[in-house]
């Protein structure tokens, strides 16, 4: 927002919008599911004691070689693909007192029908995903961990086109990066005032009272 602000008072209080073609991929049609692995086992590499299960979630993906495009009624296509989401387990060993990591992964099958407009041959659409990924629940079993993983996956239908927008022409410099510079714990010490020394005496704190 702050980069917003600077930049419009860089421009001015009435900008000059003019009309400018640019070449971006458009979006053509767009839908999200969910998707729920209750229980997906992950193996740990030995057996012990660990705790402290962590999970991170990749980018999701189309697994190459899995992608079906069909024809329907005019103008809409059947899509069928697999796709995946990679994701890392990190897990605390209570006896050797180290993290042990493993490299996993969540597949999903979609079959969806998706608005995919007639067009010349030689333009071509691509189908992408987004991920969104989270644990819903974590449990260790043995030597195994059992993951519930929750998925919202938005698909879409892109095209690279030629778009006519609004624009306020080019944005100006930069403002200047700021230096990182760490703290100087010496530094807050440096302006305190200097504290007492001694004790109070009898008659400070009889003529405080």
């Amino acid at each position: 927002m702050d980069f917003e602000k600077d930049l419009l008072e860089e421009l001015g209080t009435k900008p000059c919008l003019r009309p400018e073609c640019i070449l971006t991929d458009k979006v053509f049609d767009s839908c999200f599911q969910r998707e729920c692995e209750p229980s997906k086992v992950v193996d740990l590499p030995c057996k012990g004691a660990f705790t402290d299960v962590n999970v991170v979630y990749g980018t999701g993906f189309i697994v190459d070689g899995t992608l079906n495009i069909t024809p329907l009624e005019t103008n809409y296509a059947r899509v069928r693909f697999v796709f995946r989401v990679p994701f890392v387990v990190t897990a605390y060993d209570l006896e050797k007192k180290e993290p042990v990591t493993i490299n996993d992964y969540v597949e999903f099958a979609k079959d969806i029908r998706v608005y995919l407009p007639q067009a010349p041959s030689e333009f071509s659409f691509r189908i992408v995903i987004e991920t969104r990924t989270e644990t819903l629940n974590t449990q260790i079993v043995g030597n195994q961990i059992i993951l519930s993983i929750g998925v919202f996956v938005i698909v879409k239908v892109v095209g690279f086109v030629q778009l006519l927008v609004q624009s306020w022409g080019y944005c100006p410099a930069p403002r200047e990066c700021t230096e990182f510079l760490p703290e100087d714990v010496c530094d807050d010490f440096d302006n305190r005032p200097v504290p007492p020394f001694f004790p109070p005496q009898q008659d400070d704190i009889n003529g405080m009272v």
